[in-house]
C-alpha cells in the first residue's frame, strides 16, 4: 500500500534512479518481474531503502516475485509527474549540445528537447536533434505552450547568471547546469542541480590508491 503524502527529495531522486534503470530494461527486452533486493543489488541501494522509496508510489509487488517491471516503470512515471515525453529546454552551443546527444540521446530516456538557445551569433539557425537553434536573447520570450519547465544548461561560465535570470522569467525553474560554477547564483525558487566535473575528478583522484612515481620521486623527461 502506498504511503499518503510526498516523498521526502532524497526519495525522489532515488525515484529517479529507479524510473531510469527500469527503462533500461524494457528497452532492452527484459521483461521478467524485479525484486526490491535485485534493484539495491542493481543501484547500490540498501534494499530496506528501496522498499521505502517504492511505499510511496501506488504500485504492488507480489511477495516473492516482485514487480512487473512495465507496470513498476508506469507509476514510478505517473508519481513523478513525467510524461511519455517530458518537453526541456537546451542552452549552450550547438557545438556543444550535438555532442552531448552522443552519451545522453534524451528521447531514448523519454525526454525531448524543445527549445535550443545559444550564446553565439554563429550558432543561430543550426538544427540540434531536429530543433533550430536560436539567439539566448530570444529565451525571454519562450513560447509557454512548449509546457517546458526544466532546462538543461551547458553555457559559457560567464552567462551562467544571465542565463538562470532568463530562465526563471520564462517559468522554467527546474535546472541540470553542466557548466562547472562553483559560486552559483541563482533566483529564488529555482531548483538547480549543479554538475560540478572538476570537483568530481579531485574527490576521485584523492581517493584513488596513490601509485608510485614511474621516475622514483623525480621529474619525467617524458
Amino acid at each position: 500500500m502506498a504511503e499518503t503524502g510526498r516523498a521526502p527529495q532524497a526519495s525522489i531522486l532515488r525515484l529517479s534512479r529507479y524510473h531510469c534503470f527500469l527503462g533500461e530494461m524494457l528497452r532492452g527486452e527484459e521483461t521478467g518481474r524485479l525484486t526490491s533486493r535485485e534493484i539495491s543489488e542493481e543501484l547500490g541501494v540498501a534494499e530496506e531503502t528501496v522498499r521505502r522509496d517504492l511505499s510511496y508510489v501506488d504500485v504492488e509487488g507480489r511477495p516473492g516475485a516482485g514487480y512487473d517491471p512495465s507496470e513498476l516503470y508506469d507509476a514510478l512515471e505517473s508519481y513523478l509527474g513525467l510524461s511519455e515525453e517530458c518537453p526541456f529546454v537546451a542552452v549552450g552551443s550547438a557545438q556543444m549540445l550535438s555532442a552531448l546527444r552522443t552519451i545522453f540521446p534524451s528521447e531514448d530516456f523519454g525526454m525531448r528537447m524543445v527549445a535550443c538557445y545559444s550564446e553565439l551569433e554563429s550558432d543561430v539557425g543550426a538544427v540540434v536533434s531536429g530543433v533550430e537553434v536560436k539567439q539566448l536573447s530570444e529565451l525571454a520570450v519562450l513560447d509557454r505552450c512548449l509546457d517546458a519547465t526544466v532546462a538543461l544548461v551547458a553555457c559559457e561560465p560567464t552567462s551562467v547568471a544571465t542565463v538562470l535570470q532568463t530562465l526563471h522569467a520564462a517559468g522554467v525553474d527546474s535546472v541540470l547546469m553542466l557548466t562547472p560554477v562553483l559560486r552559483p547564483h541563482h533566483p529564488e525558487g529555482m531548483n538547480v542541480t549543479y554538475f560540478r566535473i572538476p570537483c568530481s575528478m579531485k574527490s576521485l583522484a584523492s581517493a584513488a590508491p596513490q601509485k608510485p612515481s614511474c621516475c622514483g620521486g623525480g621529474h619525467c623527461a617524458h
